[in-house]
Parts: C-alpha cells; sequence; structure tokens
C-alpha cells in the first residue's frame, strides 16, 4: 500500500512537472511572437502563434494575434523592410555634386551587393513636378547603416521617405508649384498640388 502512494505521487508530480514545463512553453512562445510582431516579422509571429495553439488550443491571445495578422500585414512588413535596411551596412560611397536620381540607384545598386541579391530597397520616386532632379549630393562616408545614409540623402534633397510592403516610396518635402488653369468662364482656378503621402 506504501508502494502503491509512493508511485501515485510520483506519477503526479511528474504530470505538474510536465504541465508547467507547458505553461512555460506556452508562454515563451506568445513572448518570442509578440516579440517578432514588434520587428515586423510576421512569418515568425505566425510559427510562434500557431505553435502556441498546438500546446493549448484555448488560448485566446494567441488566436486573436493570428486573426489580426491578416489586417496588420502590410503595415508589418513595411517595418521589416525598414528593420532590413537598418540591418545592411554599406562599406564606403563618396558622392559629389551627384543628381539625386543617380544617387538614388547608386544607392539601390549597393544595397542589392552588400545583400547579395537577398534585400533590394526597390525606391520609387514620386516627383511630378520635378523638384528633386536638379538637387545635388555630395557625401564621402564609410561603414554607414543603410537606413542612415538613405536618411542623409533625404536631408540634403529635402525630401521624405515611406516605407511600404514592398517598396520605399520618396517624395520632396517642398511644395510644388500651384499650377493655374482657366475654367469656361475665363476665371483662373488655381490647383494646390497633392502630398503625394496624405492618406
Amino acid at each position: 500500500m506504501v508502494l502503491g502512494t509512493v508511485l501515485a505521487l510520483s506519477v503526479s508530480s511528474e504530470a505538474i512537472t510536465a504541465r508547467e514545463e507547458r505553461v512555460q512553453k506556452v508562454a515563451a512562445l506568445y513572448q518570442q511572437g509578440v516579440i517578432a510582431l514588434k520587428d515586423g516579422d510576421t512569418q515568425l509571429a505566425t510559427a510562434c502563434f500557431r505553435e502556441v495553439l498546438v500546446i493549448q488550443p484555448s488560448h485566446g491571445n494567441a488566436r486573436y494575434q493570428l486573426l489580426s495578422l491578416r489586417d496588420r500585414k502590410p503595415n508589418l512588413a513595411a517595418k521589416m523592410r525598414q528593420r532590413k535596411l537598418a540591418q545592411i551596412k554599406i562599406p564606403k560611397v563618396h558622392f559629389d555634386e551627384s543628381e539625386f536620381g543617380e544617387v538614388i540607384e547608386a544607392l539601390d545598386i549597393l544595397i542589392t551587393k552588400e545583400t547579395k541579391g537577398g534585400f533590394a530597397p526597390n525606391f520609387v520616386v514620386q516627383d511630378p513636378h520635378g523638384l528633386l532632379e536638379n538637387k545635388k549630393i555630395t557625401m564621402k562616408l564609410g561603414s554607414v547603416p543603410a537606413n542612415v545614409l538613405l536618411d542623409y540623402v533625404l536631408k540634403m534633397a529635402n525630401a521624405k521617405a515611406r516605407y511600404d510592403e514592398h517598396a520605399i516610396v520618396i517624395a520632396p518635402l517642398g511644395k510644388a508649384p500651384k499650377t493655374v488653369e482657366m475654367n469656361k468662364g475665363g476665371l483662373e482656378k488655381i490647383a494646390a498640388p497633392d502630398d503625394p503621402f496624405a492618406k
């Protein structure tokens, strides 16, 4: 009888230990998924939350995170693009009175080369009024993160960038000249330029 009691206690302590390990694993996986979301890594976040649900199907927070990932995926992918750009170091750049468009093309090539084709920034310049085409960039830097380098170029050109899921969109900060048109009644109609980043 004593042996049966000892065996029962041993089995129940093993079950408690296994349950505690499961709880800790679920908590660690969920936390890893939340951190991955903050970094914009949707693949890792999805894998973590799914694993949580395999271990504990009733985990409401993991289920919610998976469902909300569908809506937040483009924003998270844009964040991931920004994070990746920050991780790329460009060993050396030297621009001497180079045109803005040439500098952006050179950055695209340098970044793609540094990642051996693993990441392409996909710069898209939205400049319908040509405010950036005459901007000249002069800089000589070494061992700089790509995002810092882009920031310097944008400041010199008086431009801004928006990170999207599949591209980095660049537009001038300054306002384009207003366009004046004559309507049928002979009155001037003034149209202010649109902000390319306005929602």
